[in-house]
């Protein structure tokens, strides 16, 4: 079989009827995979428990109202009516709680469905931009496919887009960021290498800026990406001119274009998504008689304190160093039900565990790229995204984090593997066979895969004997 499957994965069709249909049968799977009983629990979970109550006072008022501490319950059993009047201090901008409140919009505060929905098609959206990321990286409509199967199996990313929170749709618009950076990036190189050296406002430029603004709009953690990009912008615009023996002061002017672009577009994106705040005297920090900008800029010094000062103990925080080798994944729910296949003793629950042959399989592949591809055009754009996804937090060391806050290195250490694999494919000198090297290449993604089956239930909320569960959490920092 596996002979079989390799020889298909060397043969198969490079046509553009391929990609499409091979787009749509994975992005299918990713679907399948966030949509699976995902109203269940049918409680508040993790930190839903402020996002989806947010989000439904938000669309009522334009911006966040106080719940009393009891409030879950009345919540849960579909009285969402338990809020008060008073605004509320939140300390993340509100744009991925407008998103939640799509979904509670369509469906009603009164199921988990509706809070859980806009995040899961969020999530699922996830996967063909992953594929048309590595489809520019690639230029293979194999590889590319492989790259969306990676992070439709991939377990983070699955429990991000089956939970109202922030984090699965930041991702999601750090990935949009990339895709545009990638065509701003090869726009100009064309522009370039044509004999067009003169400053320009590119249109990808624009939409990179925007696409960052609305990342922002999410969390905070988006400008380290707006600092890296802006960044590689000006850098690879450098290369390509140096490359071509034009002069580099040409680099340096649509350099300060590309900042400036960036920055209003950025910025002015931003703070569209802070309309309702704008427009709602009441609103929480929103001061009666003052200008609307020092009232929002003074707000945004109370959060900026808030998430510098935030050191709390809480049983399943881990720093950033322990994001790598998945020492303590986050557990969003357990609860021990009846019996379940043939099982007295059975749990119901909820971790934010990765894929574990995607994620070490990832984390060796940005090594390898660091270590001996960092040439490449490729290899520099996931490296440093990457670093703009995980660095930051190493330099916060006493703030309280979570593994699951790795949901958007997820996607990174999936090119970086897709990259390294079709290397292996092309280039290995260790097994001069080609079809041994696809022989192994099948082998991983059916380990990938056989991973994915062995955790579903731990990221689906299905009922399994207990007995699995430890299984599944066989380390003890796991549990």
């Amino acid at each position: 079989m596996i002979s079989t499957l390799s020889k298909l994965l060397g043969r198969i069709s490079l046509s553009r009827h391929f990609t499409l249909v091979s787009t749509l049968a994975i992005t299918a799977l990713a679907a399948l995979l966030r949509f699976l009983n995902l109203s269940n629990p049918p409680v508040l979970v993790f930190d839903e428990t402020y996002y989806v109550k947010d989000a439904y006072t938000l669309g009522l008022y334009g911006s966040e109202r106080v719940w009393p501490e009891n409030a879950n319950p009345d919540f849960e059993s579909g009285n969402p009516s338990g809020f008060t009047t008073d605004p509320s201090y939140v300390v993340h901008p509100p744009l991925g709680k407008w998103v939640i409140w799509l979904g509670l919009s369509v469906f009603g505060a009164d199921n988990s469905f509706g809070w859980r929905f806009s995040t899961a098609i969020i999530g699922t959206l996830a996967v063909p931009l992953i594929i048309l990321i590595a489809r520019q990286l690639t230029r293979s409509p194999m590889f590319s496919s492989i790259a969306g199967l990676l992070l439709a199996i991939e377990g983070q990313s699955i429990v991000l887009s089956r939970t109202a929170i922030l984090d699965g749709t930041l991702t999601v618009f750090v990935l949009l960021s990339l895709l545009f950076l990638i065509k701003a990036i090869q726009a100009q190189r064309r522009r370039i290498l044509s004999g067009k050296l003169s400053p320009s406002i590119s249109s990808w430029v624009i939409a990179l800026g925007i696409s960052l603004g609305l990342a922002g709009g999410v969390k905070w953690s988006a400008a380290y990406f707006l600092v890296v990009y802006g960044l590689l912008t000006f850098l690879f615009d450098w290369q390509v001119r140096s490359q071509s023996g034009n002069p580099r002061a040409g680099a340096l002017l649509q350099g300060i274009v590309n900042a400036l672009v960036l920055a209003v577009g950025s910025m002015g994106t931003y703070l569209l998504t802070w309309t309702g705040w704008i427009l709602n005297q009441d609103s929480w920090g929103r001061k009666q008689g003052d200008n609307w900008l020092a009232s929002l800029f003074e707000y945004h010094r109370q959060i900026l304190d808030f998430h510098t000062g935030l050191s709390k103990d809480h049983p399943y925080q881990a720093s950033a160093l322990e994001w790598l080798i998945n020492l303590r994944p986050t557990a969003f729910y357990f609860e021990e039900v009846g019996g379940c296949l043939g099982s007295d003793e059975c749990v119901v629950a909820i971790t934010a565990m990765p894929n574990l042959v995607v994620w070490f399989g990832g984390l060796l592949s940005i090594l390898w790229l660091i270590r001996n591809r960092l040439r490449s055009f490729q290899a520099q754009l996931v490296v440093a995204s990457f670093m703009a996804a995980w660095v930051p937090w190493l330099l916060i060391p006493e703030r309280t984090t979570f593994q699951f806050y790795a949901v958007l290195i997820s996607p990174f250490f999936v090119l970086a593997l897709t990259l390294a694999l079709q290397y292996y494919q092309k280039r290995s000198y260790l097994l001069r066979n080609r079809e041994v090297r696809e022989k192994r290449i099948t082998w991983l993604l059916l380990a990938a895969v056989m991973v994915a089956i062995f955790y579903l239930p731990l990221w689906t909320g299905l009922p399994v004997p207990y007995l699995l569960w430890r299984m599944q959490l066989f380390l003890p920092l796991w549990i």
